[in-house]
């Protein structure tokens, strides 16, 4: 395929508009924003009009319109698994937004039809190329912090999730209902941890051993607003993970602590190392990360000359396994469970 792809976008809300069309997709040479749907009909025709692409009143007739090649599904995440498997079905590549799925059911079904049509389906766990985490990758990798044995990453918002604003995402006053209803698949634990999920599964090497968790829920609230995850990897590596969306004081995004130095991240712009000898050193400026030109370069190779899926989704199933798993320890009182 030498012209541009075409992409079929399903979702314009915080990620779909912001995080994919302008972060990424209208800049690229590779692609071509060809189609759009969102739930409102207001959202389809500005968005249309905005990145000069066909709007499309269901979704339905989106991934089976001939100009699209590739459906990028940006959607509450109970739609991610009935968008991708008809897109899939119609012959078209998918994108999915984080989590891959509602469950582990839901994601071996989307590999499956992936593998029956012969096309690509990846999951935009775009974090991975933070460059916070790409230096932490390094340093462990390298093995100047000695054996990891422990890992701690968190992440503090301070409000629940609005709807986007005029020009930048979730800047505006209404709520995103479906972010708060356990039927959209609302919560932190499903919003905000597959980041931090995908991080450690990556860092580490595959998945935990073992899984337990807890949350809170205010009483006038549907979904948890805070997770306490702690994941256990082979080799007796330990991982907390640790997610507020209601919080005013930050604490450090992440801390490693090895037998031979100690990483830490006050914020997402800066990294601290000292190591056991005394040494210390701190990278500083490191920009923060909304889109990801990196992934959809590797979505164009895996495309256009068979590459590997930026993001396996056998890794991103994995993820969704380990949330599966916290939220049955969650309701247990934090029961320790064992990953198969």
């Amino acid at each position: 395929m030498t012209r541009p792809i075409g992409v079929g976008l399903v979702g314009l809300g915080n990620s779909g508009w912001f995080y994919h069309a302008e972060g990424t997709i209208e800049r690229s040479s590779d692609f071509d924003l060809v189609a759009v749907w969102s739930r409102t009909p207001a959202r389809t025709a500005a968005a249309a009009e905005r990145f000069d692409a066909r709007g499309h009143d269901a979704w339905e007739r989106l991934v089976v319109d001939e100009a699209v090649d590739v459906v990028v599904v940006a959607t509450p995440h109970h739609l991610h698994a009935p968008v991708a498997l008809a897109a899939l079905a119609a012959g078209k590549h998918v994108v999915v937004e984080k989590p891959m799925a509602m469950n582990a059911t839901e994601c071996a079904a989307m590999i499956a039809a992936a593998e029956r049509a012969g096309r690509v389906l990846t999951v935009f766990h775009n974090r991975r190329w933070e460059p916070s985490f790409l230096l932490l990758r390094e340093l462990v990798d390298s093995g100047e912090l000695g054996e990891v044995w422990r890992v701690e990453e968190r992440r503090m918002h301070r409000g629940r999730y609005t709807v986007p604003g005029v020009d930048r995402p979730h800047a505006g006053s209404d709520l995103a209902l479906w972010a708060h209803e356990p039927a959209g698949g609302g919560g932190v634990t499903n919003l905000i941890s597959p980041h931090l999920v995908d991080h450690q599964l990556t860092l580490h090497g595959g998945p935990p051993s073992t899984v337990s968790a807890v949350t809170h829920t205010f009483s006038d609230d549907r979904v948890d607003h805070y997770l306490d995850l702690r994941l256990g990897f082979p080799e007796g590596r330990l991982a907390r993970i640790e997610v507020f969306r209601e919080d005013v004081v930050d604490l450090p995004k992440w801390a490693l602590w090895g037998t031979l130095g100690t990483a830490v991240c006050p914020d997402f712009e800066t990294l601290r190392v000292t190591l056991a000898d005394g040494r210390t050193r701190t990278y500083a400026d490191l920009a923060p990360l909304q889109a990801c030109d990196e992934f959809y370069d590797g979505l164009a190779a895996a495309i256009r000359d068979g590459s590997p899926p930026p993001v396996d989704p056998r890794d991103a199933a994995a993820v969704v396994q380990v949330i599966d798993l916290a939220h049955a320890s969650a309701r247990a009182g934090g029961t320790l469970l064992e990953s198969s």
